[in-house]
Protein backbone atom coordinates (compact mmCIF):
# COMPACT_ATOMS: atom_id res chain seq x y z
CA UNK A 1 0.00 0.00 0.00
CA UNK A 2 1.64 3.75 -1.11
CA UNK A 3 0.46 6.63 0.60
CA UNK A 4 0.22 9.86 -1.52
CA UNK A 5 2.67 11.97 0.28
CA UNK A 6 5.63 13.39 -0.74
CA UNK A 7 9.25 11.91 0.87
CA UNK A 8 11.41 14.72 1.21
CA UNK A 9 14.32 12.77 0.75
CA UNK A 10 13.84 9.93 -2.14
CA UNK A 11 12.07 12.72 -4.37
CA UNK A 12 9.43 10.02 -4.52
CA UNK A 13 5.46 10.53 -4.90
CA UNK A 14 5.12 7.70 -2.54
CA UNK A 15 6.53 6.41 0.34
CA UNK A 16 7.18 2.65 1.11
CA UNK A 17 4.74 1.24 3.33
CA UNK A 18 4.68 -2.27 5.29
CA UNK A 19 2.21 -4.21 6.97
CA UNK A 20 2.87 -6.66 9.61
CA UNK A 21 0.42 -9.08 11.02
CA UNK A 22 1.03 -10.49 14.87
CA UNK A 23 -1.42 -12.94 16.55
CA UNK A 24 -0.38 -11.79 19.82
CA UNK A 25 -0.58 -7.49 18.81
CA UNK A 26 -2.75 -6.25 21.52
CA UNK A 27 -2.74 -2.55 20.68
CA UNK A 28 -2.39 -1.12 16.36
CA UNK A 29 1.17 1.03 16.57
CA UNK A 30 2.82 2.91 13.04
CA UNK A 31 6.15 3.58 12.98
CA UNK A 32 7.72 6.10 10.87
CA UNK A 33 11.27 5.55 9.74
CA UNK A 34 12.89 8.67 8.28
CA UNK A 35 16.08 10.15 7.64
CA UNK A 36 15.49 13.31 8.86
CA UNK A 37 11.94 14.82 10.40
CA UNK A 38 10.30 17.15 7.77
CA UNK A 39 7.03 19.09 7.47
CA UNK A 40 5.48 16.22 5.59
CA UNK A 41 6.05 13.32 7.85
CA UNK A 42 5.25 15.52 11.07
CA UNK A 43 1.58 16.16 9.09
CA UNK A 44 1.84 12.24 8.53
CA UNK A 45 2.08 11.75 12.40
CA UNK A 46 -0.39 14.18 12.89
CA UNK A 47 -2.92 12.64 11.01
CA UNK A 48 -2.64 9.12 11.65
CA UNK A 49 -2.51 10.27 15.87
CA UNK A 50 -6.16 12.10 14.83
CA UNK A 51 -7.58 9.28 13.42
CA UNK A 52 -9.97 7.07 15.30
CA UNK A 53 -9.34 3.29 14.80
CA UNK A 54 -11.78 1.75 12.71
CA UNK A 55 -11.00 -1.85 13.40
CA UNK A 56 -10.64 -3.93 16.94
CA UNK A 57 -9.88 -7.66 17.39
CA UNK A 58 -12.29 -9.50 19.67
CA UNK A 59 -12.23 -13.42 20.63
CA UNK A 60 -14.74 -15.80 19.54
CA UNK A 61 -14.24 -19.12 19.65
CA UNK A 62 -10.62 -18.58 20.74
CA UNK A 63 -10.30 -17.12 17.16
CA UNK A 64 -9.00 -13.43 17.04
CA UNK A 65 -11.29 -11.83 14.34
CA UNK A 66 -11.36 -8.16 13.28
CA UNK A 67 -14.46 -5.74 13.56
CA UNK A 68 -14.77 -2.68 11.23
CA UNK A 69 -16.19 -0.26 13.79
CA UNK A 70 -19.41 0.04 10.98
CA UNK A 71 -20.16 -3.54 12.00
CA UNK A 72 -20.59 -2.58 16.11
CA UNK A 73 -23.68 -2.31 17.76
CA UNK A 74 -22.80 -1.87 21.14
CA UNK A 75 -19.61 -2.17 23.68
CA UNK A 76 -20.38 -3.33 27.36
CA UNK A 77 -19.09 -4.77 30.29
CA UNK A 78 -20.66 -7.89 32.12
CA UNK A 79 -19.16 -9.72 34.92
CA UNK A 80 -15.52 -8.09 34.55
CA UNK A 81 -15.10 -9.03 30.74
CA UNK A 82 -15.84 -6.20 27.76
CA UNK A 83 -18.01 -7.57 24.81
CA UNK A 84 -18.20 -6.19 21.67
CA UNK A 85 -21.75 -7.13 19.98
CA UNK A 86 -22.61 -7.31 16.08
CA UNK A 87 -24.69 -8.65 13.61
CA UNK A 88 -22.19 -11.85 13.36
CA UNK A 89 -22.16 -12.09 17.37
CA UNK A 90 -20.70 -11.28 20.29
CA UNK A 91 -16.99 -11.25 21.19
CA UNK A 92 -15.13 -10.54 23.67
CA UNK A 93 -12.17 -7.89 23.41
CA UNK A 94 -9.14 -7.15 26.00
CA UNK A 95 -9.79 -3.54 26.53
CA UNK A 96 -11.48 -1.78 29.23
CA UNK A 97 -14.15 0.57 28.19
CA UNK A 98 -12.78 3.34 28.64
CA UNK A 99 -9.00 2.36 26.15
CA UNK A 100 -12.12 1.63 23.46
CA UNK A 101 -14.12 5.20 23.86
CA UNK A 102 -10.84 6.68 23.34
CA UNK A 103 -9.90 4.70 20.29
CA UNK A 104 -13.37 4.91 18.38
CA UNK A 105 -14.45 7.83 16.24
CA UNK A 106 -16.94 10.03 18.97
CA UNK A 107 -19.12 10.83 16.18
CA UNK A 108 -20.34 7.57 15.97
CA UNK A 109 -19.83 6.03 19.37
CA UNK A 110 -21.69 7.59 22.70
CA UNK A 111 -21.22 6.40 26.17
CA UNK A 112 -24.30 5.95 27.65
CA UNK A 113 -23.67 4.46 31.01
CA UNK A 114 -21.13 3.32 33.22
CA UNK A 115 -21.03 -0.25 31.50
CA UNK A 116 -21.91 0.38 27.72
CA UNK A 117 -21.22 2.51 24.37
CA UNK A 118 -23.31 2.31 21.65
CA UNK A 119 -23.06 2.84 18.02
CA UNK A 120 -25.46 5.82 16.80
CA UNK A 121 -25.39 4.57 13.42
CA UNK A 122 -27.89 1.76 14.86
CA UNK A 123 -29.51 3.76 16.45
CA UNK A 124 -33.75 3.51 15.54
CA UNK A 125 -34.58 5.31 18.03
CA UNK A 126 -34.96 7.05 21.64
CA UNK A 127 -37.63 6.96 24.01
CA UNK A 128 -37.61 9.43 26.49
CA UNK A 129 -39.75 9.01 29.32
CA UNK A 130 -42.36 11.13 31.74
CA UNK A 131 -39.76 10.30 34.90
CA UNK A 132 -35.89 11.22 32.86
CA UNK A 133 -35.17 7.83 31.63
CA UNK A 134 -34.22 7.30 28.11
CA UNK A 135 -34.60 3.75 26.15
CA UNK A 136 -32.18 2.94 23.48
CA UNK A 137 -33.76 1.05 21.11
CA UNK A 138 -30.92 -0.37 18.23
CA UNK A 139 -31.79 -1.96 14.65
CA UNK A 140 -31.26 -5.76 16.06
CA UNK A 141 -33.99 -5.40 18.50
CA UNK A 142 -32.01 -4.91 21.55
CA UNK A 143 -32.67 -2.22 24.15
CA UNK A 144 -30.47 -0.08 26.26
CA UNK A 145 -31.09 2.34 28.60
CA UNK A 146 -28.93 5.95 29.55
CA UNK A 147 -28.01 5.84 33.34
CA UNK A 148 -28.58 9.56 34.90
CA UNK A 149 -24.90 10.91 34.62
CA UNK A 150 -25.06 10.46 30.90
CA UNK A 151 -28.51 11.85 30.21
CA UNK A 152 -28.00 15.26 29.62
CA UNK A 153 -24.66 14.03 27.01
CA UNK A 154 -27.34 12.23 25.28
CA UNK A 155 -29.97 15.05 25.46
CA UNK A 156 -27.56 17.78 24.29
CA UNK A 157 -27.10 15.08 20.81
CA UNK A 158 -30.62 14.91 20.55
CA UNK A 159 -30.94 18.61 20.60
CA UNK A 160 -33.68 18.16 23.87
Amino acid sequence: MDLPYYNDFRKEKFMKVQIQIEKDCTETQVIIITKALSASIQELASRIEKEPLSVLTGIQDEKHVLIKSEEIFRIYADHGKVWIQTKKGLFQIRKTLYQIEELLDEKQFVRISHSEIISLSKIVNFDLSFNGTICVNCIDGSKSYVSRRYVPKIKKILGV
